[in-house]
This record gives structure tokens, C-alpha cells and sequence, in this order.
């Protein structure tokens, strides 16, 4: 008899997402890793008096813990291992092995976040403070030529004394695109204050950060007359600084008009220094103005009114389509009114061809202050010096009527200001207002019930929609009833289609559920409108958390994977 052939027996082949190839896999876990991309918003994640900042995403640990293949594959792709956030003494051992995954690809750059904590809310074991901050810097400083994004909060002079010594001897970070130092603490007495303040700022990086294009300094100064990478910004954050370590206005003229690519400005209790008496401190004549050609989003926060119009009207800002203002309990009547003037060439403008542009008006300090830039500032001289077609406007935004987005968290300024305000933004899209802290008529101007006349005084509302281009709507301090009605008035006025206002966002929580019926009904059912054509449109009211709210929330949820911290 014939010999038998052996049997064959075949392997199963893996199928499903076991039979993807590494490349593609590579690629999933590198596009889930960035899926909550930290920076969408803002390149600085650090905001004033904030403690909270949004966690780094979580995704690549869970992927390399479902199996040994796949641990493989994304433990040998660097990408993946870059964002180093340390808040708790646990997170020194994931940094270690983070860094130790991406150091064998030098073409990752890496994004750093170090969160401190005052000595009298620090957890042992639990939150990072004196003990633990050296720990810190010995880890990422040999790691300092590959940073692309550091943010720093210290809330400890002992803490900022470290970090002094670690920046000012750490070398140059050739990589840096964002700087982000916070230090803010509670002194307690004039002793502690002066001990934390009497030293000058240190020279950070050697001064060589030639990719810096974001800058935050939150209580933090820098030695502003020996910084020269202060130019070429993109985005520029100056908060919590008293006067007396704020830029001298000749230094803050030189950062912005050597920035001419600036796109956001945000000043919470900062800018310039006031003038003093010493030749650096003098603030240039409102009429040399620094022109921002880029510059689209402006944030102020708790600035006095005078200093506030000082400060922008010495700015000529084209571009501008988003402002956000927080400026409680003083009469900002006349920052509102500044905004809305100049709408038309001022009368000491001839025509656009004779007429100086802002830059070519320069003070002789300012100009002075650029052309000692012999090595760097040549080329940006040129062109903060080149002539302009357009003619000079007295206000600092000649195109108000194309901003986009306006945000007000708090506001005081007459009526008429405020009325006036609305009917020059014919082309805003996008409103954020607290009326809890603007007060009940300027919602009546708002919502039409009432306008105020030539003399000032308050009659009736007769005229046509505000803000006819609105198409985002977001609200505190409205109750039920009156958002039901001025739902209804602006759906039955405003044409269907691009131009409709069709999202409403409404401040409302569980916790606030029986205080206002009406606006519970709203929430949850929507408001019912009929249309011209006699049928019925419903529109849907979505909501929003306080931070607060936000955080009774959390509570109710459960708590991360094991997995979250474990590298």
C-alpha cells in the first residue's frame, strides 16, 4: 500500500483588529492619543486663579495594557510618551517612563506641565511641594533642548527659589514654543512679601528660546530690559502683577510692535508699568499708536478704567473679531465709548496716501529701543516702519462692526454706552454675557423692551432686532419667561437660514433644578415657536456648568481606570 501523506494542519490567521498591520495600528494609537488635544483651545493651560486644568489624555496607557502585542507596539512608538504632567509624587515614576520610551527618537519634542501646591494645603504622598520639586527638575532639566511647551506653578517662595536656580542654569531650549510661569502665594505679612519680591528676576534659558511664540507670566516677571526673545509672539498673557513689576511701557511698546504676526493679547490685573518719572517709563503719546495687524482676540480682566483706556487707545487693532472683558465695580463708561468712536477717519487725517501709519508716527524712544536691535530687528524695523494705505482711525478698532465674539463676564458703563455698544456690532455672531453681574436693563436694551433716547432717558422699545447676525447666544441671570420670550422674538424676525440664531445655551444645573420652572421646562422640552407658515419650530436650549456645579458633578462619577497612573 502507498505510504500515507502526512497531514497538514492549518494555523488560524488572527482576524479582526488583531489581523491589523503595526503601521496601522501605530497610526490609531497616535490619532486616540491626541483625540483630546490639550492645547485646542489655548496654548497655555494654566489660567488665574484657577486650579483646575484639564488632565492629559489617558488613552495611550489603556491601549498598551489589552495585550502583549499591542503593549509592544505602542511602547515602541515615542509619540505617544511625550506629554509629561506632574502633580502628585506618583507621577515622577510615569515621567521617568515616559522619557524613557521617547528618548530613543530626539524628533519628538516633548510638553511638560509641573503643578505645586502652597506649604499649607501639601498632602505628603498626595501633592508636590518643597520636598519634591527638586526631584522635578533633576528629571526634565537633562531633557531641556527638547521641550516645546513648559508650564511651571509654584505657589511657594521656597518652591520659586528652586526653580530660579533650575531656569537661569539650565541652558537654552532650542525647541520652546510656550512658556508658562505662575506664581501666586498667600504671604501673610510685608516680611514675607519683601522676601519674595526684593530679588531681581533671573535670565531664564541663557536667553536663547528662538522658537518662543507663547508667553504667560502669572505673577512672574522677567528682567524685561535683558530678555530679547520677547518679539515674534503669537500669543502674549500678562496677569496678577503689580505695578512695580510690570514692563516699563518703552519695553511693552518694543515686545508688541517687534510682534507683528500677535494674534491674542489677555491682560488680567497687568501691562504696562505706570509712568514713574524715569525716561523707560514714560507712556508715548496716544496718537503713536501700535499697530496689531494680526491680532484678533483680546481678553481684560480687572483693570481700572482710566489705565484700561490708556492702554488700548494707544493700540490700532484692524483684525479684531473676539474681545472678552471681566471688569466689575467701577464706571467703564469710558473704555465702551472709546470702543465705538472712530468709526469714520479722524478729522486730522487727510487722505490714506499722506496720512503717517501708526508705526511710521513712532516715538523717537520707541524707535530708538528697535533700531538697537542691530542683529535681530533690521528686517522687523523695516516693516513695523513701511508706509500704510489706510487712513488713521482716533479709536482702536475701526472695524467694530466685524468683531465676531463678545464675552462679558462683568460690566458697568451707562446705558447709553451700552446701547450704542450693541448697535455698532452689526456683524456679531457670538455673545457670552453673566447678566447677574451686568444688571436687569441692560437686558432690556438687549431684548428690545426698552431703549433710551437722545436726552438718556428710558421709553419703550420700538426699533428693529440688535445683534441681527447673532447665531450663538449664551446666558446667566435670565430667568425662564424671559428667555422663552426673546426666543420667540428673535426666531419670528430673523429669516431661516444663515442668518438664525439657533443655538441658546442657558446656565443651568441639577442643583438649580425648582428654582425657576419655567427655564426647568426650557432645558429639558425646548421652546415651541410658531413659524410664518403657522407651524410649529422647536428650539432646543442646551446648558452649561458653573466650576463649581461642575465639580458636584464629579463627585457623582466614577472614579479613573486602574490603569490611569500606571506607566
Amino acid at each position: 500500500m502507498p505510504s500515507a501523506k502526512p497531514v497538514k494542519f492549518a494555523c488560524p490567521q488572527p482576524n479582526g483588529v488583531h489581523s491589523l498591520p503595526v503601521e496601522l495600528l501605530t497610526r490609531i494609537f497616535t490619532l486616540g492619543a491626541g483625540f483630546d488635544y490639550l492645547y485646542e483651545d489655548s496654548p497655555f493651560l494654566l489660567k488665574p486663579n484657577q486650579d483646575y486644568y484639564p488632565p492629559p489624555s489617558s488613552f495611550q496607557l489603556l491601549v498598551s495594557h489589552v495585550c502583549q502585542r499591542w503593549r509592544h507596539i505602542a511602547l515602541r512608538t515615542p509619540s505617544l510618551w511625550t506629554t509629561i504632567h506632574l502633580r502628585e509624587p506618583v507621577h515622577l515614576a510615569r515621567a521617568r517612563a515616559y522619557l524613557d520610551r521617547c528618548s530613543t527618537s530626539a524628533a519628538h519634542s516633548l510638553d511638560i506641565l509641573v503643578d505645586t501646591v502652597a506649604p499649607e494645603e501639601h498632602i505628603p504622598g498626595v501633592t508636590l511641594c518643597r520636598e519634591e520639586i527638586v526631584k522635578v527638575f533633576d528629571l526634565i532639566i537633562p531633557h531641556v533642548e527638547r521641550w516645546r511647551s513648559f508650564h511651571l506653578k509654584i505657589r511657594d517662595n521656597e518652591c520659586k527659589l528652586e526653580a530660579r536656580r533650575a531656569l537661569s542654569t539650565c541652558g537654552p531650549a532650542p525647541l520652546l514654543e510656550t512658556l508658562q510661569l505662575y506664581h501666586f502665594e498667600d504671604y501673610g505679612t510685608a516680611q514675607n512679601l519683601y522676601l519674595a519680591t526684593y530679588r531681581p528676576p533671573v535670565v531664564v534659558f541663557h536667553n536663547t528660546v528662538p522658537k518662543l511664540r507663547n508667553v504667560s507670566l502669572i505673577g512672574v516677571n522677567l528682567p524685561w530690559l535683558k530678555s530679547p526673545y520677547l518679539m515674534n509672539l503669537h500669543k502674549l498673557e500678562l496677569a496678577l502683577h503689580p505695578d512695580n513689576i510690570r514692563p516699563p511701557y518703552d519695553t511693552w511698546d518694543r515686545m508688541l510692535r517687534l510682534s507683528p504676526q500677535l494674534q491674542s493679547l489677555s491682560l488680567h490685573y497687568s501691562g504696562p508699568r505706570l509712568e514713574s518719572g524715569e525716561p523707560n517709563s514714560a507712556w508715548t503719546p496716544s496718537k503713536d499708536k501700535i499697530a496689531l495687524d494680526n491680532l484678533a482676540d483680546l481678553k481684560f480682566t480687572d483693570l481700572d478704567p482710566d489705565y484700561l483706556c490708556g492702554v488700548v487707545e494707544r493700540l490700532y487693532l484692524p483684525s479684531a473679531r473676539k474681545m472678552s472683558w471681566d471688569l466689575p465695580e467701577q464706571d467703564f463708561t469710558p473704555f465702551v465709548e472709546l470702543l465705538t468712536k472712530g468709526s469714520e477717519p479722524s478729522s486730522e487725517a487727510g487722505s490714506s496716501a499722506s496720512t503717517p501709519s501708526p508705526q511710521k508716527r513712532m516715538s523717537k524712544i520707541a524707535i530708538s529701543s528697535l533700531l538697537s536691535e542691530s542683529e535681530r530687528g533690521e528686517d522687523a524695523v523695516a516693516t513695523m516702519l513701511a508706509p500704510r494705505s489706510e487712513p488713521l482711525f482716533d479709536g482702536p478698532l475701526p472695524h467694530l462692526s466685524r468683531l465676531e465674539t463678545l464675552v462679558i463676564t462683568a460690566l458697568e458703563c451707562d446705558l447709553s454706552s451700552w446701547q450704542k455698544l450693541l448697535e455698532s456690532l452689526v456683524g456679531l455672531k457670538q455673545l457670552e454675557i453673566d447678566f447677574r453681574r451686568v444688571g436687569p436693563k441692560f437686558w432690556k436694551i438687549l431684548s428690545g423692551s426698552v431703549e433710551v433716547d437722545s436726552r438718556g432717558a428710558l421709553r419703550p422699545g420700538s426699533r428693529g432686532l440688535l445683534l441681527p447676525q447673532l447665531r450663538l447666544f449664551k446666558v446667566a441671570g435670565v430667568s425662564g419667561e424671559e428667555l422663552q420670550r426673546e426666543i420667540s422674538r428673535r426666531r419670528k424676525k430673523t429669516p431661516r437660514g444663515d442668518g438664525e440664531l439657533n443655538e441658546w445655551i442657558v446656565r443651568w444645573s441639577p442643583v438649580m433644578k425648582g428654582e425657576d420652572p419655567m427655564l426647568d421646562d426650557l432645558v429639558e422640552h425646548g421652546c415651541w415657536v410658531e413659524e410664518a407658515d403657522l407651524t410649529n419650530g422647536r428650539v432646543k436650549v442646551e446648558t452649561y456648568y458653573e466650576d463649581d456645579e461642575e465639580d458636584i458633578e464629579e463627585e457623582l462619577e466614577p472614579e479613573g481606570t486602574p490603569d490611569e497612573d500606571s506607566p
